[in-house]
């Protein structure tokens, strides 16, 4: 794998976070228009990336890689979960803080943050593989993520929200998820889609990658730097999580002989920074936001260097 040009690729992500960062300080942006855009790529053109990653890609004889996925998609989250008690264990945060560490561990930015890395690096072909991380995100987020939230609300003494996980089915049912069952169906089926629905989507999705580094850049502007970067407890959290985790699984999976693409997509996704929605979901419940958001910021710029360290073990 070329090191030089995966270093290329994140400094041109890591630009367009910068862009967003000098964007959101120069005032050309507030709240509200920061919430609206990422409603509108999170719910529209993040999904249509999703379908164009697949439109015209021939399923035949894949049905084994597909079987391969999902094996490794379900042991990237019972590892995920098994490494939170750990962390938890070594890094001994508050008690009101250990399950919100638990949920930064197991939920990365399998989506917003890993399409635009792995399909930079691996090219779109890659897609239908990342789908069934979101697929498999979305289930256990709005029912095991919610439950964690909810407990580390009542560890911090916090009651009042005791409603927060009120309605998580429903809520499973989203743009994100619709569109990837939609994806696969499409994947399998070889359906074909007309040219007019495959330049939409091709126009549509490549906005996709641009404007989430603008609102990562902007979520990063948003915060106040400097307890993140006095916080030790969170630099051995993002340094096991982003760089100890993935090349221990590269190395000791390495044997297994999987097809690289797919193993190449477990590993980066391992590797990726703290879900934006994690916060979300801990401030919906009336947890400690603020140490998700401290994670957060932390993994996603240290994620600039630690992704192109953990490729030069693949």
């Amino acid at each position: 794998m070329e090191i030089q040009v995966i270093l290329q690729q994140m400094l041109m992500l890591f630009a367009m976070m910068v862009t967003g960062y000098v964007i959101w300080k120069i005032e050309w942006f507030d709240e509200n228009a920061y919430q609206r855009l990422s409603k509108v790529v999170v719910n529209i053109l993040n999904p249509i990336l999703v379908v164009n990653g697949v439109i015209g890609k021939d399923s035949g004889g894949d049905a084994s890689l597909l079987l391969e996925n999902l094996g490794f998609v379900a042991f990237f989250y019972l590892l995920l979960t098994a490494v939170s008690f750990v962390l938890v264990w070594a890094l001994r945060p508050p008690m009101a803080q250990r399950r919100l560490y638990r949920l930064m561990a197991i939920f990365p930015n399998v989506g917003f943050m890993g399409i635009p890395v792995i399909t930079s690096i691996y090219g779109s072909e890659c897609m239908i593989y990342i789908v069934f991380y979101m697929l498999g995100y979305n289930l256990l987020l709005y029912t095991y993520g919610l439950f964690l939230a909810k407990k580390a609300a009542e560890d911090a003494g916090n009651t009042a929200h005791g409603n927060g996980g009120r309605g998580q089915w429903k809520r499973m049912v989203n743009p994100g998820v619709i569109f990837s069952l939609l994806a696969v169906v499409i994947f399998l089926s070889r359906l074909q889609m007309p040219a007019p629905i495959i330049s939409f989507c091709g126009y549509m999705g490549n906005a996709t990658i641009p404007l989430s580094m603008l609102l990562i850049g902007m979520s990063i502007a948003k915060s106040d730097l400097k307890p993140i970067f006095t916080d030790g407890r969170i630099y051995g959290f993002t340094a096991v999580k982003m760089l100890a985790l993935p090349i221990a699984a590269i190395i000791l999976l390495r044997p297994l002989q999987a097809d690289p693409v797919i193993f190449g997509v477990f590993a980066l996704q391992l590797a990726m920074p703290v879900g934006n929605i994690v916060t979300l979901i801990a401030k919906e419940c009336g947890a400690d936001e603020a140490a998700c958001t401290n994670g957060i910021v932390l993994s996603t710029l240290a994620s600039i260097l630690t992704i192109p360290l953990v490729c030069m073990f693949l």
